[in-house]
Formats: C-alpha cells, structure tokens, sequence
C-alpha cells in the first residue's frame, strides 16, 4: 500500500509503500478513494501541534473510500460498502484498518470527494455550534474565516440550526463565497471598522455565538461583539497566532469563551462524536449542506497539493486520490 508519511518535522511528507494491512478481530479495512487536506493535518505534519506523534507517522485526518476486508467478529459494514471517517492521524493512505464505530455509511448518490471532507470541518463546527455553543433557532452567529473549511461548514450548519450569520472573511474575493454557502451578511476582516459592521448588523442585542476558528487579534475584537450571554468558540489558531482577550470582558458581557476540540471529544466522548458525526452524514445526504471542493491531487503530486491547500487564496478543499 502507498501512505504519506512524516520521517521528520522539518521534511515534507514523504510517499512510502508499506505491506498491506490485514483488519485485526473487530476491524474492517478501508480501501481509501479520497482524503482531505486540513489545517490540522499540515499543522501536525510539520510538529506544530500540542501534540506530536511518534515518528515516523501516517498523516491524514478525512477520508472516504470503501470497505474491502472484514475482520472476524466485525459488525456493522460488509465488503463494498462505501464509507468515510475521521482519525487523528492516519488517512493519506491507500489502505487503512479501524473498528466500524469509526466509520459512517456513505449514500450511494453521494460525492466521495465530498463525503471524505465531511467529518472534521462539519464535526468541529456542528460539535461547536450545538454542543458547546447551545445555538438556538434565531439567534445571530458571527464566523470568523468563513471561507476556511470549519467557517464554511460553521456558516452552512448555523443556517441549519437556524440562525441568522454574519460571515467575516478576508478580502472581496472571499465574500460571494460566504453568501453562497448561505451567510446573511458578509464583513471584511480586512477592514478597520470590521467590529463596528458586525455591532451595526447584530443590532441591539449584538452577536450571541462567535464560531473562532483563526484567533490571533481577531478574537478580542470578535468577542467584543457579542450581547449579554454570548458564547465565544474557540476553534482553532489558522491565522498562525494564538488569540487572547482581557478577563474583564467576560464579566462586563456575561460571556463565555468555550473551547472546541474534536479530537478531545472523539476519545474523551465517543458515543457523542457518532451521533454528532450521524447527524453530519444525514444532512449531507438529504443536500442541506455540501463540501466545496477546490482541487484533487493524486499522491504522487502531494507536494503541489499541500502547497495550493496553503493559500489563503484558496476557496475551497484540496483532496488527495491514492494511486497516480
């Protein structure tokens, strides 16, 4: 099997081919059609996140693909069945074997370049907006990066829950794509009055959820824009700094700044994750939200890859195809 691995940090991932895995008792084993590219997965390539693995390491945290071996006492999929899944690490590869509650099932119609980009922008974001965040019907939600692949997914599932978004992403280009994943309203980030159009649109009564996925500067500012009661959500650092705020606002605002982090509640919570995770793939198989997918990649051109998905021109997920 070919997988994408990580000798050292300071290297680039490089493409190795391994003998094949065989699923242990309680295993399937996925023959991987397509995996996602994600902040998080080039973040821990390259020994950036608070957690580092042990080289080397399969990189890789979507993927989609399907079922091709079944190990003894497994239950839940048969061999054909189309699936896709999260992990930590692990998905740019050609094969990959985990237990079945890892996986959900993939609609016959559905894109698998879609399904494998479902699980962790669309986990983190409804994980986010609804377990952490209490999003209620009505209620005004303001995401920042909304063009990122977690503020997208935050855009198009607050619509879902009801809300009314603001979107806040960085440069012009950026603000068709944030109405068409279905934003109310859409402010430049890049703008020095950005606060004062997200206080003006709120209204009265401000913003009641912040879905961060960028932090730096921007989070003092965004939390700033919340009413009475709101809920700040820390999902991430993609602008490269780790964000800070003056204690004081939570007193003067009543509000919560909450942390987000999906790969604390797959294993501190995972009965949780799945239904999470099953409500993801419903919605994604009844049309009420889809993936944007920018380019695809075969392995052997990894390198291109990573470096488009890199961008902060890009729109959109950049996915790898095993082979080629």
């Amino acid at each position: 099997m070919q997988a994408l691995r990580v000798h050292a940090f300071d290297q680039p991932p490089r493409l190795d081919t391994l003998p094949d895995p065989v699923p242990a008792a309680g295993e399937v084993r996925v023959r991987i059609q397509a995996c996602g590219i994600s902040f998080f997965d080039l973040l821990i390539a390259r020994g950036g996140y608070q957690w580092r693995p042990e080289l080397p390491f399969t990189v890789g945290s979507e993927f989609a693909g399907v079922v091709d071996a079944v190990g003894e006492g497994a239950v839940g999929f048969a061999v054909g069945d189309r699936v896709c899944g999260s992990s930590s690490i692990g998905a740019w590869t050609s094969l990959l074997c985990l237990p079945p509650d890892a996986l959900q099932a993939v609609e016959p119609q559905a894109s698998v370049d879609e399904s494998a980009v479902l699980h962790t922008p669309y986990g983190t974001a409804l994980y986010a907006l609804r377990e952490r965040g209490a999003l209620q019907p009505g209620e005004t939600v303001l995401v920042l990066g909304a063009t990122g692949s977690i503020g997208d997914a935050g855009v198009q599932l607050a619509k879902v829950l009801g809300a009314r978004v603001i979107a806040g992403v960085s440069g012009p280009a950026k603000q068709q794509a944030a109405r068409d994943a279905g934003a109310d309203a859409v402010v430049d980030l890049q703008a020095d009055d950005w606060k004062d159009q997200v206080k003006a649109l709120a209204g009265p009564r401000g913003v009641d959820v912040v879905l961060d996925p960028i932090g730096g500067a921007f989070m003092d500012t965004a939390f700033r824009t919340l009413g009475w009661g709101g809920r700040h959500l820390v999902a991430g650092f993609a602008s490269g700094a780790i964000g800070s705020l003056r204690g004081n606002l939570t007193i003067v605002k009543g509000a919560s700044l909450i942390g987000v982090d999906l790969r604390q509640f797959r294993e501190r919570q995972p009965q949780a994750l799945q239904r999470v995770l099953g409500d993801v793939a419903a919605l994604h198989a009844a049309g009420r939200i889809r993936p944007r997918i920018a380019a695809r990649f075969p392995f052997s051109r990894a390198g291109e890859a990573f470096a488009l998905a890199q961008q902060r021109e890009t729109v959109g997920r950049v996915v790898l195809q095993p082979g080629g």
